[in-house]
Parts: C-alpha cells; structure tokens; sequence
C-alpha cells in the first residue's frame, strides 16, 4: 500500500485553502467586477479577466508554500517574518472589496504599495537563508507591481 507523508496532505490542504480563499473573495467581490469595472476606462495593457484567475491560483500556490516554510523554517527572526507574512496576507484579502466593492481606487493604490513593500522586506530578509520563499515571492511581487499600475491607470483616468 502507497504511504503518503502527513505534511504533504496537510501542506496540499493548505494550499488549497489559500485558492479557495482567493475564490471566495473574488465571488465576493464579482458584481464589482461585472457591473463597474467593466465600465471604466482601462489601461490598454489590462489582461483578459479570466486570466486574473490564473494567475492568483499560481500566485496563491506560491505564496501557501511560502507560508508553510516560514511556518515551518528554523530562522532567528521568524516571529517577526511570521507577521509581517500575516499583515501581507490580510492586506492582499482586503484589497479586493477595497477597489471593486467599494471602488476606492485612491485607497486601493495606497493599500498595494504597502502590501507590495511588504513583500519586498519579505524577498530581501529570506534571500540569504531561506532563499525558497524569496524565489517563490518574486513573481507575486511583480505582479503585485503589475497591478499596481493598472490600478493607477483606473485612479488616474476614472
């Protein structure tokens, strides 16, 4: 009989719950979506929408693994990694209701620059010892960058 290790089921049903909490958030927030961002001017680098589904699913993945190695990382100051990993996540989850419930897009582009130096700190202190989650971070940092700008288009011409 196939004998599975625990910590792959748990970490598969953790990463599971961050897509599925990424979904909820955007069934949440999908009349925004539907009734007023389809409506506003747009910057023309502006992906399909369904594309913004496929990405966050790779990006939560990469960011649930992240958050199991901290979690699970021998590293002096992990108490502190482990917050601010913590404050990035909520403030991620909040952004959406932010810009496309309640439409502040002003607030929405403050609130990503934080998340987005959030990241950064979280990039540059586990670069040297815990490279796996600096790596895995990259590309949500350049996406989170990359939405960055197109929510200052949509503040600047809405």
């Amino acid at each position: 009989m196939l004998k599975i290790n625990k910590n792959y089921i748990y970490l598969t049903i953790w990463i599971l719950s961050f897509i599925l909490i990424g979904a909820i958030i955007g069934s949440i927030t999908k009349s925004g979506v539907n009734i007023w961002y389809v409506t506003i001017n747009k910057s023309p680098l502006t992906p399909p929408n369904y594309l913004f589904g496929v990405v966050w699913s790779i990006l939560y993945t990469m960011i649930a693994i992240s958050g199991w190695a901290i979690w699970h990382g021998k590293y002096k100051k992990i108490r502190q990694l482990k917050t601010l990993y913590i404050v990035q996540l909520i403030f991620n989850w909040a952004w959406s209701p932010i810009f496309f419930t309640y439409h502040l897009t002003g607030l929405a582009l403050i609130w990503i620059f934080l998340i987005i130096g959030m990241v950064f700190f979280i990039i540059l202190k586990t670069y040297k010892k815990l490279k796996l989650i600096s790596l895995l971070f990259i590309p949500y940092f350049l996406w989170l960058s990359f939405a960055a700008y197109l929510n200052f288009y949509i503040w600047l011409y809405n």
